[in-house]
């Protein structure tokens, strides 16, 4: 934290947001899991569905930040960035809009009646409380929902794209250093030749004309010096290349671990969206269901935590520094357990 790089500035809040939304939707899944038609918690109920939204909010907004962030920085790169006032500013916002988003679930959302059709049975279960009101807050939330994965899928296919020319760009430049390294072997070699010949020359013709191959050997050693300094003038105007494209890479790596994240998202979340806009539009969605299908219509609903669960996982494959840090966390553990034992 407090050495945190410009790319990742937001992954610490991201990583609290699916700590929380782990941990919340999990307890509260499984409550409803334990409790299909005698859940009498009210209170319980609307408390999990607004800790739920919210966590589950804040994590897609700071999604949608970084997918800013990172177009701003890999396709805008001369122009504005995000300053740290920015972010921070951004971080606050996306907290209060999620606050706001989720406040409405206490009301669209309680225990209710529920009638299962198949075995005839009637219960209490947590689900939406059906309304003009549920109408409004679902239109709402599947209008920010389109949006959002607008802002994430547009920035980062521009993204990709820009990436895709930087390392073409790069590939091409490495061949340049290459062909250009080669040059410089070959001169340095037909210098070596050359002097020692010269060597070998003047042995023999030393005693004939000392002046002549004096004159002579200075010409050939400047003439050669020319060339090597010609040559090493070619590597110093390819090196700040290096370094742009040792930067392409960092870039690409970064970009390539949020977009992952992203892609994850979209695959946990859109099977819970349409499920949402299923039981929205369709009379007795639910109680229509048999046991198998209630079942799986429940595991994949309850699918989008996957999202929270993978992302410390996409960390630790991608990022060596994460990497590294969580093997000196564990050496140290297990070296201070050695310790003490013994």
């Amino acid at each position: 934290m407090k050495t945190i790089k410009d790319g990742q500035y937001f992954i610490p809040y991201l990583a609290v947001a699916d700590l929380l939304g782990s941990v919340i939707c999990s307890l509260f899944g499984l409550s409803m899991t334990l409790m299909p038609l005698t859940y009498e918690f009210d209170v319980l109920c609307k408390s999990g569905w607004l800790l739920g939204s919210a966590t589950t909010c804040m994590s897609i907004f700071l999604l949608v930040s970084i997918a800013i962030q990172r177009y701003l920085k890999v396709c805008r790169r001369k122009g504005p960035m995000m300053t740290l006032k920015w972010k921070k500013t951004v971080v606050i916002c996306a907290l209060l809009l999620s606050v706001v988003l989720a406040g409405p679930s206490v009301v669209t959302y309680g225990s209710i009646t529920f009638q299962s059709i198949n075995r005839n049975i009637t219960g209490l279960k947590c689900g939406k409380i059906t309304g003009t009101a549920s109408i409004i807050y679902d239109a709402v939330l599947g209008v920010c929902v389109i949006l959002c994965c607008g802002l994430l899928i547009v920035p980062y296919c521009l993204i990709a794209r820009t990436t895709y020319r930087y390392l073409k760009k790069g590939d091409r430049s490495e061949v340049e250093l290459q062909t250009c390294s080669k040059i410089k072997n070959a001169e340095h070699q037909t210098k070596e030749q050359t002097i020692s010949t010269l060597d070998n020359e003047l042995k023999t013709e030393y005693s004939i004309n000392y002046s002549s191959n004096e004159q002579l050997s200075n010409k050939i050693i400047s003439d050669l010096g020319k060339k090597s300094l010609r040559n090493y003038n070619k590597v110093i105007k390819i090196q700040p290349t290096i370094l742009r494209k040792t930067n392409r890479r960092v870039i690409s790596k970064i970009t390539k671990i949020f977009m992952i994240i992203t892609l994850i998202f979209l695959i946990c979340s859109l099977p819970k969206i349409t499920i949402t806009i299923l039981e929205t539009v369709t009379t007795n969605f639910w109680e229509k269901a048999s046991d198998i299908e209630r079942l799986v219509l429940m595991f994949v609903h309850q699918g989008y935590i996957l999202n929270n669960i993978a992302n410390p996982f996409i960390y630790a494959f991608f990022d060596e520094a994460f990497k590294t840090e969580i093997k000196n966390m564990f050496y140290k553990s297990l070296c201070a357990r050695k310790r003490y034992i013994f």
